[in-house]
């Protein structure tokens, strides 16, 4: 057993917690984060010691009140209103509110110790096992006082290597509501291995705007996503302990103190898997380790118990102003959130939902799912301009786009409390089957804009691609991001190419120039470059390079300009028959940005080798003239036989925007003027001559 507080807290050093073991895997960041929380702001110590101080007053009076049958009183039981914030990018971490609920459920099992599986406590610990008289529920009521089901919903990419980022994004007051953050994955900065499934802030340390815990979303209840984890939804009950202001039950040390009396000292981590009574470590004997304790780090299906001096600690918290938790329990507060027991109102909906696919070829059919929020809708209608159907009143439709365009969607809900719409502005594009460059290809960035309807951009966060004129490998641009300054660490960022026909075409092969510098030894930064022959529904990595092996300048810590010797060729694997003689092939280039310097890009090359194709290239020598034309222009073509000839103009998205001619011709040369109407742009001529079709890029200035 523990020894009880003794006055040292008043002098609790900066160093109490900073012996981390390192047998164990890092599953929870808690201990970590606190640490690295502590050292960066360490005023929070006074107001840490005397939360200590006052845990230590009450823990005596609570233990008493809770040992022997004959004295044992039942307390009330503290009510904690709950909003989860679902940090999701459209996928499967959007998880549903029934998951959350399922959560709730589990925990309001775990700390009243209704759990079916305290059979499953060591006979030598049962009588430690103690109700904490805590309840959760979730919130009915927003904090300006709106009806709210208590799950919100944010799109963002910052639900990949999650931390503190996330908790911006949407952010309810914690002395009012328990925030619990649910992200696609977090990131692990702790230098441990393992994958972390949670962390929590400790209360009385911290700011405000980030109390409360995070959870992966497949750690979160026990169905869902969660379904196959082994996990049942113990993760929340282990990090709402800490939020609790409970300590790993080893101390974060070799035999360290968790400051809980009944918790048997023990040497480190008990991992994963459920080891046999007794587990004697630190000397703990007859009974050895509670490895089924919350707060170790054995699997879901092992744990089942908070100790009575667990509960205490907890309890302490929830009463004492200093922790910032006092109010949650509040009647008064109860009632501010819809938290009192009586059901809440019926909620508007608010219309939210996703596709399976953004970018997708000619005859393409892409599935829409509802993930309307805050109320459950009565009804729905879609609006598809471009689609067929062009508009559906069923919850998860199907729709075909066989036109090529970018096209908007709009989502109506409907319920009892009211209405509510959504419109994304260009949700869907959809490209020709064919695509839309011939080879060879080669893009200097000299006359495009960047980034552009043909060369797109995703963000990851802070700088991304763009065109620059302050170094280049040919001519005068490039494109770059920069991280030397304004970048946020592990971002991706994404551009595409455009579209290109390798039809007939065997031996591709892909080149770039690159120029980057790692700022140091550590350096993480990576590019990947991928390729696509579902017009960017399915891509498979080409490339990949990561730190100092991706850098051509070494390690330079300041902000990195590439001369004419700091630049590298790449070239990109495409010489299979995955890509080969494939009518449309894009690609993407993706950089994740750890703490590295500039990139530059320059010079992309696609070429191969062409066959039978190539004689026909050769042969109706077709050319666009002059390029880039004022106002008025001539395509010239030859014909060595008889054939049925279409030619049209294309946009830049590939939208026919002209049909010149569509005929028989005998074989001769033969010249079409450009429709005089054209607006200034960058526009494809594309000739069909009896099923070879080949194009010439044309630039109308006016």
């Amino acid at each position: 057993m523990k020894k009880l507080y003794t006055m040292l807290l008043m002098v609790l050093p900066l160093g109490m917690f900073a012996q981390s073991n390192s047998q164990h895997h890092d599953k929870c960041l808690t201990d970590h984060y606190y640490r690295q929380y502590i050292q960066e702001n360490p005023e929070y110590l006074k107001q840490e010691q005397q939360l200590e101080i006052e845990t230590h007053k009450f823990v005596n009076q609570y233990i008493a009140s809770k040992q022997g049958s004959a004295n044992k009183s039942a307390g009330v039981v503290k009510v904690i209103p709950v909003v989860f914030h679902v940090i999701h990018e459209g996928g499967f971490e959007n998880i549903s509110r029934a998951q959350c609920l399922n959560q709730l459920e589990t925990l309001n099992k775990d700390f009243r110790r209704l759990n079916a599986d305290t059979t499953n406590t060591p006979s030598a610990f049962q009588p430690l096992g103690g109700d904490c008289e805590v309840e959760f529920r979730i919130a009915t009521l927003d904090p300006q006082g709106n009806c709210t089901d208590g799950v919100v919903r944010v799109f963002s990419p910052l639900t990949n290597n999650a931390r503190d980022n996330v908790k911006a994004l949407s952010y309810w007051p914690r002395d009012k509501y328990l925030n619990v953050w649910v992200v696609k994955s977090i990131e692990n900065t702790s230098g441990g291995a393992g994958i972390v499934v949670g962390f929590a802030q400790f209360p009385g340390t911290g700011s405000a705007l980030t109390d409360g815990i995070v959870l992966k979303n497949d750690f979160t209840g026990s169905i869902g996503t969660a379904a196959n984890s082994g996990n049942f939804g113990r993760t929340a009950t282990h990090e709402i302990g800490h939020w609790l202001n409970l300590r790993h039950i080893w101390g974060d040390a070799n035999c360290g103190s968790d400051f809980v009396t009944d918790t048997p000292t023990q040497q480190a981590a008990n991992q994963s898997n459920c080891p046999a009574f007794p587990h004697v470590t630190c000397n703990n004997g007859p009974n050895g380790d509670m490895y089924t304790n919350y707060m170790d780090y054995t699997n879901g299906n092992c744990q089942n118990i908070f100790s009575i001096g667990q509960c205490a600690r907890m309890n302490a918290t929830l009463n004492s102003s200093t922790s910032g938790r006092n109010n949650l329990w509040s009647s008064a507060n109860l009632i501010a959130t819809g938290t009192t027991g009586t059901p809440g109102a019926v909620c508007v909906p608010v219309a939210d939902f996703t596709n399976n696919i953004n970018i997708v070829c000619e005859g393409t059919t892409i599935t829409f799912t509802d993930g309307s929020w805050n109320g459950d809708p009565t009804s729905w209608q879609w609006d598809f301009p471009g689609g067929t159907p062009a508009s559906s009143p069923l919850q998860n439709p199907a729709v075909q786009y066989n036109t090529a365009g970018v096209y908007d969607v709009t989502l109506t809900v409907t319920n009892s409390a009211g209405t509510d719409s959504k419109t994304l502005t260009g949700n869907v594009t959809v490209v020709p089957a064919l695509g839309a460059n011939a080879i060879p290809y080669a893009e200097g960035f000299e006359s495009i804009t960047f980034p552009g309807t043909d060369w797109p951009i995703t963000n990851g966060g802070g700088n991304t691609w763009t065109q620059t004129t302050q170094a280049s490998h040919t001519g005068s641009n490039a494109v770059y991001i920069n991280n030397y300054t304004g970048n946020t660490t592990n971002t991706s960022d994404i551009f595409l190419t455009p579209t290109y026909n390798l039809t007939n075409v065997t031996q591709a092969n892909l080149t770039f120039w690159l120029a980057f510098a790692a700022r140091s030894t550590a350096s993480t930064d990576q590019l990947k470059v991928y390729a696509s022959t579902s017009c960017g529904q399915l891509w498979a990595i080409r490339y990949n390079k990561s730190g100092t092996t991706l850098s051509t300048a070494g390690v330079l810590a300041t902000n990195f300009i590439p001369n004419s010797t700091q630049w590298r060729q790449e070239t990109v694997n495409i010489a299979s028959s995955s890509y080969n003689n494939k009518p449309n092939v894009r690609f993407k280039f993706e950089y994740l940005q750890n703490t590295g310097n500039n990139i530059y890009i320059d010079d992309i090359n696609l070429d191969g080798t062409v066959g039978i194709n190539e004689v026909l290239e050769e042969a109706l020598d077709f050319s666009v003239y002059p390029n880039p034309a004022m106002s008025v222009a001539t395509l010239d073509f030859t014909l060595t036989s008889r054939q049925t000839i279409r030619i049209d103009v294309l946009d830049v998205m590939g939208r026919v925007v002209n049909e010149i001619a569509a005929t028989t011709l005998d074989a001769g040369e033969y010249q079409f003027e450009l429709p005089s109407g054209l607006a200034a742009g960058l526009y494809s001529v594309r000739l069909n001559a009896d099923g070879y079709v080949t194009s010439r890029k044309i630039m109308i200035n006016k």
